[in-house]
């Protein structure tokens, strides 16, 4: 899992994390030098070869993490073979682990997305269904649209105050033809239509084709036709 996780997220934390665009990580020498103290002691002389080498040296964030990465490698490998430089010749197998993983853990860091755990394991955090209604803020959960997501602000959902502000005033103002259900009086409506065209009832065929598939099997079992 973390694997395919690390494929899919390095890419974007090379691109957005690393760079003076993004969170500059290895964009400044005050930036750099900060991830260079957070390689374990055991790899000091990557440290310390890195950042003479990155002092001197003008290349782009996205070429000192390759370098940083290579380093580390070629420093774990060396801690294999007796005498190899100044890798240690006896390190115990977390350690050897912790170097392994280490450019992996960087990543995860500062890249792999966040799980609140108070969020997680209480019921009353936890917003469960589409409609709830946040209880300090007072907005509405929503579901968004897979399609439009990038432009989806969650300043701009209804508030719970909102929709009964809009539903008295729709009723006391506008006619209809037809007999309206009560979202469909409020901002609600361009939410709660889409969860119904592309969800609910896409979702209501299936349960009634099974229902029905179901149904006939069992009466063939039964002979009764």
């Amino acid at each position: 899992m973390l694997a395919r996780a690390l494929e899919i997220l390095e890419p974007m934390f090379i691109e957005q994390v690393l760079p003076a665009s993004g969170h500059a990580l290895l964009a400044t020498e005050e930036q750099w030098t900060t991830l260079l103290k957070s390689i374990p002691d055991a790899a000091a002389p990557v440290r310390e070869k890195l950042t003479a080498a990155w002092a001197e040296a003008n290349s782009t964030p996205k070429e000192k993490w390759l370098q940083l990465k290579k380093h580390m490698q070629v420093f774990v490998k060396s801690m294999a073979k007796s005498g190899a430089g100044k890798a240690p010749q006896k390190m115990s197998n977390k350690e050897r682990s912790r170097l392994e993983n280490w450019t992996a853990e960087v990543v995860f860091r500062h890249s792999y997305p966040r799980l609140d755990i108070e969020v997680s394991k209480k019921q009353n955090h936890l917003l469960k269904s589409p409609f709830c209604v946040h209880p300090k803020t007072g907005r509405v959960c929503v579901p968004i649209d897979p399609e439009k997501v990038d432009d989806f602000d969650p300043f701009a959902v209804p508030t719970l105050s909102q929709l009964m502000e809009e539903l008295d005033e729709f009723d006391k103002e506008a006619a209809s033809e037809r007999k309206l259900q009560n979202w469909e009086k409020t901002s609600l409506k361009e939410y709660f239509e889409p969860f119904q065209k592309q969800f609910l009832e896409p979702l209501t065929k299936e349960i009634r084709r099974q229902e029905r598939d179901a149904a006939e099997e069992q009466a063939a079992l039964e002979g009764d036709f």
